[in-house]
């Protein structure tokens, strides 16, 4: 019930959760016969795709303005990877690509990462962007931040949506990648801004 109240998790994934953590075996059933459950797995498995999306988008031809950038700031080809940086292109390919892959619309209208326009048509919510993922404290996957590419774009920043997966006030950006380091110092300063 703890684990479940504070990450936010259904019964079975809690159960998972704990069974892994402890090194306890499942029975090979499936976990996922809950609907909330087979539809936070497809959330999660969405934004695996989108990460792959991203990231080959900016190791492309179409990439290397973003790349240059990148460089010209003063950021490594090793960081670049290590936080999962990437490339939202204009259009909808991940749209096709998800659609591909069988999601269906309510999925990937859930995800936060397609939109539906008035005539009811999909389209990729982030476009035109450098990407960042933004991980659980278990290291999947839940959102994205993306910094516009034009100087002159009204929204400079965009963030994903709050979803299934994903609540804004629950979540610290990098803390997967602090939390080992804070755990050694026994402290941890956080700042705004």
């Amino acid at each position: 019930s703890f684990v479940m109240t504070i990450e936010g998790l259904t019964f079975w994934e809690a159960v998972k959760r704990l069974a892994e953590q402890n090194g306890i075996p499942l029975p090979k059933q499936s976990l996922a016969s809950d609907d909330a459950t087979k539809l936070r797995a497809s959330l999660y498995e969405m934004h695996e795709i989108a990460l792959d999306h991203f990231r080959e988008n900016l190791a492309a031809k179409g990439g290397e303005t973003t790349r240059a950038y990148l460089r010209q700031r003063g950021v490594t080809e090793e960081s670049v990877r290590h936080f999962g940086m990437g490339l939202a292109e204009q259009g909808s390919r991940l749209t096709r690509i998800l659609e591909s892959r069988r999601f269906s619309r309510e999925q990937m209208e859930a995800s936060g990462l397609i939109g539906r326009r008035d005539d009811g048509s999909l389209y990729d919510r982030c476009r035109n962007l450098r990407m960042f993922p933004i991980h659980s404290e278990t290291g999947k996957i839940i959102a994205f931040g993306g910094r516009a590419l034009d100087p002159e774009d009204k929204a400079k920043y965009m963030n994903s949506p709050e979803t299934g997966i994903y609540k804004k006030s629950q979540i610290l950006y990098n803390l997967i990648r602090a939390n080992k380091t804070a755990m050694q110092a026994s402290s941890l300063v956080l700042v705004e801004g």
